[in-house]
């Protein structure tokens, strides 16, 4: 249920529908929109200097706050790698919800304030289970849970609403029916739709101003985890690519996709470029993809074996790397079998499916036990 909440609030939907002074002022709107472009492009310096300039304009609303929290997210990931910038990040948070919190006492309807209160508790239940607090987390994402209600009927009013809505819908559906354990607690949540999901999502990524890299990034993440439909998740990834080609995130994304599609030259162009960053995130992510595509493209198991071993042995993130870890030991399962070493299949595809959420990856490791 956790990544319900972590993906529904990273949405900067609710900007306009609110009758507040963010909606008002075209030069602030113009500003947030500058400055996520030059904050994905990862020119944290230039971004900041833009997200002050709407402080300035707005001092006692929590835009400021909200916008330099992701920032700090995104320029020190994985933030469990930076305990100073923990701290940052926080505060940033703390501010801005007591700041969205003053605005909901004069009124507990204002939209605006309504978001910003709801994007606050998403940020902190994420921030909880990265550090694998996940009751805590839950505990937050029940208090969000009110204010997300608030935007699901308003995508027909505004489509920047289609993300969110589109992100819950399809999530409420799938993730009971991959982490059948929290199905004892999602009851309580309203209902979703998976077909209308991926539906809204796609018109998020057309319609949208605000929200329109996040439902590109998500859309990708969807068809690949739970569609099995690279095909697909490429060409939301390429809008993304194009657009921002020096995002780490995203073109570990694409890497991804790439070698699922047998486009194997491409894929190591962009593992070698991983492979210079200094996070462990990253070359933990570099090291798999050279693994896979020394096995699938090279023929060289020898070669893969060595990459693959040396991936799996250094950390994964729970939510970008867990995966590639799955993604390895499938592949050092089929090494495995071709050389006639039945009990590592075994070993290594049970690996794969316990760590795995990519369907295709689960149905591959029990075809391999069976």
């Amino acid at each position: 249920m956790k990544k319900i909440f972590v993906l529904i609030t990273l949405t900067l939907g609710f900007f306009l529908q609110s009758k507040a002074q963010i909606l008002n002022d075209a030069t602030t709107r113009q500003l947030i929109s500058q400055g996520l472009d030059k904050m994905y492009s990862y020119d944290f310096k230039e971004s900041a200097e833009i997200f002050s300039k709407i402080k300035v304009r707005h001092p006692q609303h929590p835009v400021f706050h909200t916008l330099m929290a992701i920032q700090t997210e995104l320029q020190y990931f994985p933030l469990k790698d930076f305990p100073g910038q923990q701290k940052t990040y926080l505060a940033y948070l703390n501010q801005s919800r007591a700041l969205a919190e003053a605005m909901l006492d004069k009124n507990e309807e204002d939209i605006e304030a309504n978001f910003f209160e709801l994007a606050t508790l998403g940020y902190l239940a994420a921030y909880d289970a990265d550090n694998q607090e996940f009751m805590k987390a839950v505990g937050v994402a029940k208090k969000a849970y009110s204010h997300l209600k608030k935007g699901l009927a308003l995508t027909e009013k505004q489509p920047e609403f289609l993300y969110s809505s589109g992100i819950y819908n399809y999530y409420r559906i799938e993730y009971p029916e991959t982490h059948p354990v929290i199905k004892s607690v999602i009851w309580m949540f309203a209902d979703g739709n998976k077909k209308l999901g991926l539906q809204q999502l796609d018109l998020a990524t057309r319609k949208t101003i605000f929200v329109k890299t996040e439902a590109a990034f998500y859309a990708g993440y969807v068809y690949m985890k739970y569609e099995a439909n690279p095909a697909k998740a490429l060409q939301y990834n390429t809008i993304l690519a194009e657009k921002y080609p020096d995002n780490l995130l995203f073109q570990m994304q694409r890497m991804d996709f790439l070698t699922a599609l047998g486009k194997y030259d491409d894929a190591d162009d962009i593992a070698n470029k991983i492979l210079k960053q200094k996070g462990v995130m990253f070359q933990c992510a570099g090291t798999i993809f050279k693994g896979l595509i020394a096995e699938k493209d090279k023929k060289d198991d020898k070669l893969a074996e060595a990459y693959l071993l040396k991936g799996v042995k250094m950390p994964y993130d729970e939510r970008f790397t867990k995966d590639y870890h799955g993604l390895a030991y499938l592949a050092l399962a089929r090494i495995a079998k071709r050389a006639g070493q039945p009990s590592k299949v075994k070993e290594y595809a049970k690996k794969a499916s316990k760590l795995a959420e990519y369907k295709a990856t689960i149905a591959e490791a029990k075809a391999l036990l069976n």
